[in-house]
């Protein structure tokens, strides 16, 4: 089977999983420490004596996470590596006579271990450099709020809780932030996670298939057409790509697959590397590379969607609302705001509801939730 990035999302997402849950306990936690004595008169000082809790609250989430996400990512990439390969010799299996019999000898072939390690070894340390940042986001929120409340109390502009309630809001809808991708690009915690995990899980399931296909003395892949595809991928989608080598468009002369001393013409336009640098296979990209046989092997024509791109990007947007606010109402520190944040959902949702209708869409539920996997 041609092999693509949800061929191994499952994998990802119980790691995932980890870091959602950890970021809503956090939230959820640190709401109630804020919430607990409010109407005291002596509250910010007792908040501030109790900054020691926050604390212990985040290193506990955080060596949690140390423990349980180091087994996950390797045990995780090596299964992905596996798929991968799996899916190259089905593949190959399908096409039969269409391909060189080196297929029982490839079976044999030991995954790259190597390869894993590498990618196991970077996941590992972009997940634990998160999490320096968690602890510190933790008190820099707490201090903020009750520094907020208590000056705007003192001032006559609000009750204490209202005020807290507002200053919480701003902190909590930015998420824990401060995370950087190498393209410049902000991220907040649950969404950086989820995009470093799934692309290093995706990256392992191509090396795997791409490893398979090498053994099998395959060098060109094809591109599938994806619907609703993005603007990174369009200029890829049903083309021919070199597995190794150079990058750069050009023509190859090569023996048709079926036909021997048939020579037909194909035209690649790059490598695999170079249209993955170019943003192909990008955090939940739907496009799959699979085996290309000159002379047999056809490329998919008429491929641009671009309104549907635009209707699954507005779909995002409106999924993302709905965790938003959700994670609002179960961290909310006044009643009353738990009850708007509620109301918020419920319109964000039926929002996704007419959007699909009109569309066509699918609609994903899993992608509404918090402290789950989307």
């Amino acid at each position: 089977m041609p092999v693509s990035r949800p061929l191994a999302e499952d994998l990802a997402r119980v790691l995932v999983e980890l870091y959602t849950a950890a970021e809503t306990r956090l939230a959820a936690g640190i709401a109630r420490m804020l919430a607990d004595d409010m109407d005291a008169p002596d509250w910010a000082l007792q908040k501030l004596t109790a900054i020691g809790g926050v604390r212990e609250l985040a290193e506990r989430i955080v060596r949690r996470l140390d423990t349980q996400s180091a087994a996950e990512v390797e045990q995780m990439l090596i299964l992905a590596h596996a798929r991968g390969g799996q899916a190259a010799l089905d593949e190959l299996g399908r096409l039969g006579s269409a391909v060189p019999s080196q297929v029982s000898a490839i079976r044999k072939a030991l995954p790259g271990s190597e390869a894993i390690q590498r990618l196991v070894w970077s996941l590992v340390s972009t997940l634990r450099g998160t999490h320096l940042r968690i602890v510190r986001w933790s008190l820099d929120t707490y201090r903020t709020v009750v520094a907020r409340a208590s000056a705007d109390t003192l001032l006559g502009v609000a009750t204490r809780r209202r005020t807290a309630q507002v200053a919480w809001e701003q902190l909590l809808s930015r998420g824990i932030t401060g995370f950087t991708d190498r393209a410049g690009r902000n991220w907040e915690l649950a969404s950086y996670v989820e995009m470093a995990t799934r692309t290093t899980v995706a990256q392992a399931a191509v090396e795997g298939h791409l490893d398979r296909l090498g053994a099998a003395g395959l060098d060109l892949v094809i591109v599938s057409n994806a619907p609703q595809e993005c603007i990174k991928c369009r200029p890829w989608e049903g083309k021919v790509l070199t597995r190794t080598g150079v990058g750069g468009s050009r023509e190859l002369e090569l023996e048709h697959t079926t036909r021997p001393g048939q020579m037909v013409t194909v035209d690649v336009a790059g490598s695999v590397a170079e249209a993955v640098l170019a943003g192909l296979m990008h955090p939940n990209c739907r496009h799959s590379l699979s085996a290309y046989l000159p002379g047999v092997t056809r490329a998919p024509t008429n491929t641009e969607d671009p309104e549907g791109d635009r209707n699954r990007q507005q779909l995002r947007y409106l999924e993302r609302q709905v965790r938003s606010w959700k994670l609002r109402q179960a961290a909310a520190i006044d009643p009353a705001a738990a009850k708007a944040a509620a109301a918020k959902v419920r319109d964000y949702q039926a929002r996704i509801r007419e959007h699909i209708a009109a569309t066509g869409l699918h609609r994903q539920p899993a992608r509404e939730q918090i402290g789950t996997a989307r």
